[in-house]
């Protein structure tokens, strides 16, 4: 549809971003029966939740930087019917695999009487193993206070602190949510240095923090509050790639109602009055919902009377990301060292990391401009769907810390690797060798180069710091100080990742005050 035919009509609501909150937020209006307009930048929608061809055989189905769903919520799988769109998902099991420079391995699977078999048999002690168990444990109660209790608390408004603290009831909990790092939560239930180093890069995923530092238990707990397929905690991969979630959803949108443009980017945000295309055409809506993160908002807001104190949490929000991103073709699945006879680590989500006592310093070494990757996920699609890649080759998904937050791998290539590549792939050499002879196809992003594809500001595909300080009540909330302006992206409650919520509770709060 022409711009000048959508600045035409007056829609009650305008989503600014496609990715798949904004999408989300348009397809709950369009079934309240709301005339929604969702305009999205880029050519394709998803935003970090999509599908790329980036390498030179165009075969390979490639979701640049959200790689595995955990999060995306029961509610909105159910309520916008997306697995009639396609939306399928196999559970990782193992959940998570590590190697050890001594031979033996860490594997996590669903079954725990399976994992604790494989633990003996690694040598791990009984006092460990039990301690493993409660640490497990401990999440899961978390998680059922939290999720399952009096209130979903990822539904709706963040609750306050202190409402979480009734929540949760008991002070480890409360410390767990808060306080604690991850590396002292660890060393509280195992003493073994090996479970140590396969377990704290949990805590830090997608932040600017190393595993000492305080309220990094938290982020452990955030990407263990889902339930995928009845089970909590776990996660899988999508059949297609993650990408065909926003494409589920988008489809589910446009079915209600919606009309979604791609390749039309926003300059301005009129509050009361709609936006402004950059193209000029003046787009005319009572609701904007943005799904922008929080520094973008700003810059679209211009000279917009904006509430102070509004406008000092926009610019003062936390965006710097430490991660590092590679994706690969591969002719062949790498062989790993410790990987046990007949046994195959690429099922699991792949751990390769540093002991612990020296991540603290790799994160610092980041800040001093150095590439030092102390935790790298490995995931590899192809080992449960195949229909990503061509037939008989292979795809590796990474997801590295620590790069310097400014770095880019921008015309790094297989032949002519540079310091991000070099630094993951080194990583990755210490558990799997052969990993280099493996790559047929390679593209690697750093932060920088995450901000200019995706449009993340600092490359930080959660849209800001998961640490204490930027969730729960300090996150987003959907409506803001300024009427008629509302925010649906991963900035807001109840955090990052493919969770979809994010996007359901703006457009309830926006139906609510539509009327």
């Amino acid at each position: 549809m022409p711009a000048a035919e959508l600045a035409g009509r007056d829609w009650d609501a305008i989503v600014v971003g496609g990715g798949h909150n904004g999408l989300v937020a348009a397809a709950y209006l369009a079934k309240a029966g709301r005339s929604v307009l969702v305009l999205e930048r880029r050519e394709q929608l998803g935003g970090a939740c999509t599908i790329e061809r980036p390498f030179a055989d165009e075969r390979y189905l490639v979701s640049p930087c959200a790689y595995v769903v955990g999060l995306l919520d029961e509610l909105v799988i159910s309520e916008l019917g997306l697995r009639e769109y396609g939306y399928h998902v196999t559970p990782c099991d193992p959940h998570l695999w590590c190697g050890f420079a001594d031979g033996s391995s860490y594997a996590d699977f669903a079954d725990g009487a399976r994992t604790a078999a494989y633990l003996r048999d690694n040598g791990f002690a009984e006092a460990d193993i039990a301690g493993l168990d409660a640490y497990y444990g401990l999440v899961g109660r978390a998680r059922a206070a939290l999720r399952h209790g009096e209130r979903d608390s990822w539904v709706g408004p963040s609750p306050t602190r202190a409402e979480l603290e009734r929540m949760l009831g008991d002070d480890e909990l409360i410390g767990l949510v808060f306080e604690d790092s991850i590396a002292d939560v660890i060393r509280r239930y195992v003493d073994d240095p090996r479970l140590h180093q396969a377990l704290w890069g949990q805590g830090v995923i997608g932040t600017d923090a190393g595993p000492e530092t305080p309220g990094t238990a938290g982020v452990k707990l955030m990407h263990s509050q889902g339930t995928l397929d009845g089970v909590g905690g776990s996660w899988g991969y999508v059949k297609g790639g993650m990408g065909t979630i926003s494409f589920a959803i988008a489809d589910a949108a446009a079915a209600a109602g919606a009309t979604i443009a791609a390749g039309v980017p926003v300059g301005r945000v009129l509050p009361g009055e709609g936006v402004e295309l950059e193209s000029g055409e003046l787009i005319h809506g009572r609701t904007v919902i943005s799904n922008a993160d929080p520094k973008r908002l700003r810059s679209l807001l211009g000279e917009t009377d904006v509430p102070a104190a509004f406008a000092e949490r926009l610019d003062r929000w936390k965006v710097d990301s430490p991660v590092g991103k590679l994706n690969a073709g591969l002719t062949r699945m790498p062989a790993f060292s410790a990987a046990p006879e007949g046994f195959d680590p690429t099922k699991a989500m792949v751990t390769c990391s540093i002991p612990l006592a020296e991540a603290q310093d790799a994160w610092e070494g980041a800040h001093r401009g150095e590439v030092r990757i102390g935790f790298a996920e490995l995931y590899f699609h192809t080992a449960y769907d195949p229909t990503v890649a061509p037939e008989g080759r292979q795809t590796m998904s990474v997801f590295a810390e620590y790069v310097p937050v400014d770095s880019s791998g921008a015309g790094e290539t297989v032949a002519a690797p540079g310091a991000l590549m070099d630094g993951i792939l080194d990583a990755i050499e210490a558990h799997a060798p052969d990993i280099r002879d493996c790559l047929d196809h390679c593209d690697v992003l750093g932060p920088a180069d995450i901000e200019e594809r995706i449009g993340l500001s600092g490359g930080h595909i959660f849209q800001g710091s998961a640490l204490p300080d930027q969730m729960w009540e300090h996150r987003f909330a959907s409506r803001t100080p300024i009427d008629g302006l509302y925010m649906c992206g991963a900035a807001t409650h109840p955090g990052g990742s493919v969770i979809g919520l994010n996007g359901r509770n703006a457009a309830i709060a926006a139906i609510e005050d539509l009327g």
